[in-house]
């Protein structure tokens, strides 16, 4: 609403109220009262009434024991509470307000809208309408704590408030901010949402570093636990999404890359250095962007649907959300064309997509993830990271650079391991045959990580064995904590 008439050239003053101890402070006549106003049949009205008497709080004190009967304050834990609490509170909303003003609630949570063609106009607006406001809420026996309240400005190009601007509502003066928290999304001036993301990054980035403790490479949780840790972030990245999909800028989509690829990494059980499109695609993982833009797209069908007097039963919301996730698919293999890195991995996948997201069999391991992503104990992954001095394979007489490729097809120490896997995927070792050979078969999958235990587990303890007899001044050395925080997600501080 505010973005609406901001657009067409007004100035929007909002104002956030706090309740002090709302729940807790609703008298039990205001709510007698509304179920009076709204009709409520008398026979529901002396339940209510019986459920709320004679409750009282037992305490201890220095003369023993004591009671104090309640009179206030909506039984919490059970759903009837937050009914109650809209029952009683709606007498606020009834009330009359200033032209060009608006209240909206939720819960306790209460924002007071002024529009005025200048800030002058929409300050002397919201002035009289929080005054109006807090006085009805007053009266109906809860306190407004002024000072905790926020005052912010939705305005246009060069019609900024003045600096030092505030209102003055019963004496107490609310100073009028660049952004301003409610119901956990920080608005910012010009609804763009960066102070939104800023804020949330440490927040996603701290949930990542928290969780990641918890999923080791090698044992640890099952790959479903994994994905209902992925979703916790995940819940907390597209929280409000309807409402910020459609402005995200390149810094937000930054922002939602790093904490995806953490947990994409986690999930997969893969080396910290997988690129944020391989992660993904290997974690069945969709970028959240495209996933808030598909509950962006949800909400106004539901929204236009009720404007039309239908109200969309579960079926129905089933079919449209599944409709937009395909819509999300396609979308995210048309962008996995111009990968910016893992483009072995993603070019492997991409065709497969559909299948791979699908698929009801089969999990990544430590050691698969190393010969799906090219990031593992390999000469030329391990030269990358200053682990060895060149690329060459210590495993065949030709000496090649050992990648995963060379691993999968060419290297002659792992003759024995190639002919089982051949036998049941076929002789195409390319990696796109590879995947597509795992995703249309549980036997395939099996016979993949089968040989991926067993030649990588060989090659892990090789390598170890030449780091300790065959230093070289250019390796990092690996001490104790180290190797516990190789496949770490992050850095040991």
């Amino acid at each position: 609403m505010a973005e609406e008439t901001v657009s067409r050239g007004w100035v929007v003053l909002a104002v956030s109220l706090d309740i002090s101890n709302a729940f807790n402070t609703l008298p039990w006549s205001c709510i007698r009262e509304a179920l009076n106003y709204h009709r409520v049949p008398p026979y529901l009205r002396r339940t209510i009434g019986a459920y709320l008497e004679e409750r009282c709080v037992t305490y201890w004190g220095r003369d023993g024991a004591g009671q104090r009967v309640m009179s206030c304050g909506v039984p919490q834990g059970s759903v009837l509470g937050p009914l109650l609490w809209n029952i009683g509170y709606d007498w606020v909303l009834r009330g009359e307000l200033p032209s060009g003003a608006d209240l909206t609630c939720y819960a306790d949570d209460t924002l007071v809208t002024a529009r005025g063609s200048s800030y002058r106009e929409a300050a002397l607006v919201a002035t009289a309408a929080v005054s109006q406001v807090v006085n009805r809420i007053r009266r109906l026996g809860l306190e407004v704590a002024l000072s905790k309240s926020e005052a912010m400005v939705f305005h246009g190009p060069r019609r900024a408030p003045p600096p030092g601007s505030h209102i003055v509502v019963s004496g107490a003066r609310i100073a009028v901010e660049s952004t301003m928290k409610y119901l956990g999304l920080v608005l910012d001036s010009r609804w763009e949402f960066g102070p939104h993301f800023r804020r949330l990054a440490p927040k996603l980035m701290g949930a990542a570093g928290a969780l990641s403790t918890l999923l080791p490479n090698l044992g640890g949780p099952s790959a479903a636990c994994r994905r209902l840790y992925v979703g916790i972030v995940r819940s907390m990245a597209l929280y409000g999404a309807p409402v910020w999909a459609m402005d995200m800028t390149a810094s937000t989509l930054a922002i939602l890359r790093k904490p995806q690829r953490a947990m994409a990494v986690r999930v997969v059980r893969g080396y910290r250095t997988i690129s944020y499109e391989a992660a993904c695609v290997l974690a069945g993982s969709p970028p959240w962007d495209l996933e808030a833009k598909v509950l962006a797209s949800l909400y106004r069908w539901r929204e236009e649907e009720r404007a039309r007097g239908s109200r969309p039963v579960q079926r129905q919301i089933a079919l449209r959300r599944e409709e937009l996730r395909q819509v999300l698919v396609a979308e995210w293999r048309q962008r996995l064309l111009r990968p910016t890195a893992g483009l072995a991995t993603v070019e492997a996948i991409r065709p497969v997509l559909d299948d791979w997201l699908g698929r009801r069999h089969g999990s990544l391991s430590f050691r698969v993830t190393q010969v799906l992503s090219g990031h593992g104990c390999f000469g030329k992954y391990l030269c990358r990271i200053d682990r060895e001095p060149d690329a060459r394979c210590h495993h065949c007489v030709h000496c090649g650079e050992d990648t995963a490729q060379h691993t999968l097809a060419e290297c002659v120490a792992w003759e024995e391991q190639r002919r089982v896997l051949t036998n049941k995927v076929g002789g195409d070792l390319s990696l796109p045959a590879l995947v597509r050979k795992m995703v249309g078969s549980a036997e395939s999958w099996d016979a993949v990580v089968s040989f991926c235990e067993d030649v990588m587990s060989q090659k892990e303890t090789a390598e170890r064995e030449r780091e300790i007899s065959t230093p070289f001044p250019g390796r990092r050395r690996r001490t104790g904590r180290r190797r516990r925080a190789d496949n770490a997600l992050f850095r040991p501080p």
